[in-house]
């Protein structure tokens, strides 16, 4: 991620973006601002007179500054919704202000795309990018950047299948912990990021929000972030104001590279019956399926080594079928505060619930359980092609689980 401080991005902005209509990129580099025309110097001369006192001085000029903002940026910038030709950046400030995000890449910032109208909260959308590609951004009002400078790559195209993803979940109140798998995450500069659910202790409180979404600024100015929600999100509407997700962002689905990714509202709020609305929308994706990668997130397990529950009776009956028949390659859940990996019937089931919440210790593997791990932790990914590489990295960085996984939906 490419950090500049106000000024440097401030002297950027004033050498070469140009100005243009809300919604319309830049069609080429121009100055925002216009300075006093620079002085002109003459050559250079050995006078054999004294020069005229009437002589004009030679002026000092200096561009004007961008003006200073009112307001500055509460939450964010953070991405969200990448795909392959756009990707939609967030920020909210602490009062109503103009927006507009400046990007480009190879290091000319040379597009803009405003927001429009004067508002608290900013959702632009960028499109017309190219697929695969490293984009340079930051976010300003009239000018003048709110924020650093970040960087996102967009989704690349099933005919460049090498991508790297991190999992974690059940964040909770656990913000100690909580910082130190961000900063990890970051660390590791996945192409993007999943959670697994529980994201905060209380859906319903906007301060836990707001605590959240500071603990990962510097995760999620870089790191587009695709979360599924958990019981304690509570199916709260502060959850789906935070986030800009496909679909009816309670399921969805987006395609990176070769892989068809799929998460679900499994939160014991939302139905996923067999005749559901839900689980209808899943088989039907599921069957639409061409990629050779086929994966699926949603929080509560259908499979861990943990005192049974009605929940994850549920799943399996009601999910499972369906994973097995259209071949679904993993399955990534939180809930349970620990890390497990099971196999059953040639599907990975992982549990990834150590990213802050306290821990739930388990004695001793159930039949199905090839790993597990009483620790908080993440689960960094690797796709190359048709083969998966996966690992499970403790806080002190210990490999506590490697996995290698080859696509079962290939040609």
């Amino acid at each position: 991620m490419v950090r500049l401080g106000q000024a440097a991005l401030a002297a950027a902005l004033i050498a070469g973006c140009a100005r243009v209509p809300a919604g319309q990129p830049a069609a080429s580099p121009a100055p925002l601002f216009t300075p006093t025309a620079p002085p002109t110097h003459a050559a250079s001369f050995t006078p054999s007179a004294p020069i005229p006192p009437t002589s004009p001085p030679v002026p000092t000029v200096s561009p004007t500054p961008p003006p200073t903002p009112d307001g500055t940026i509460t939450r964010g910038p953070y991405l969200q919704s990448p795909t392959s030709d756009s990707i939609v950046i967030v920020w909210e400030t602490d009062r109503p202000m103009s927006g507009e995000v400046i990007y480009g890449r190879g290091g000319a910032y040379d597009h803009r795309l405003v927001s429009p109208g004067d508002d608290r909260r900013h959702e632009v959308r960028l499109t017309g990018l190219e697929p695969g590609t490293v984009y340079g951004y930051w976010v300003a009002t009239s000018g003048y950047p709110l924020s650093e400078a970040g960087s996102f790559r967009t989704a690349p195209l099933p005919e460049d299948p090498s991508f790297t993803f991190v999992a974690y979940g059940d964040s909770r109140s656990g913000h100690t912990v909580h910082r130190q798998i961000a900063d990890a995450i970051l660390a590791l500069k996945p192409d993007f990021s999943m959670h697994t659910g529980d994201l905060v202790a209380r859906g319903r409180s906007s301060a836990e929000w707001d605590r959240f979404f500071e603990l990962e600024a510097g995760l999620l100015a870089s790191v587009p972030l695709f979360p599924s929600p958990g019981n304690h999100e509570g199916n709260d509407r502060r959850y789906f104001d935070a986030f800009v997700l496909p679909g009816n962002e309670r399921w969805y689905t987006f395609d990176w590279g070769n892989a068809r990714l799929i998460s679900l509202q499994i939160d014991a709020i939302m139905p996923f019956g067999k005749q559901s609305e839900q689980v209808q929308w899943l088989e039907a994706t599921l069957a639409a399926n061409t990629q050779p990668w086929l994966i699926v997130l949603f929080h509560v397990p259908p499979y861990d080594a943990l005192p049974e529950d009605t929940m994850g009776d549920a799943v399996r009956i009601n999910l499972v079928p369906l994973f097995e028949r259209y071949g679904v390659d993993l399955v990534l859940s939180g809930h349970n505060h620990n890390y497990q990996r099971s196999i059953v019937n040639g599907i990975t089931y992982i549990v990834t619930g150590g990213a802050g919440a306290e821990l739930d210790f388990i004695a001793g593997p159930d039949p199905d359980t090839e790993a597990f791990y009483n620790g908080h932790h993440l689960v960094h990914f690797s796709v190359d092609g048709s083969t998966l590489t996966a690992q499970a990295i403790a806080l002190d960085g210990t490999i506590v689980d490697e996995f290698t996984l080859e696509a079962s939906n290939l040609p």
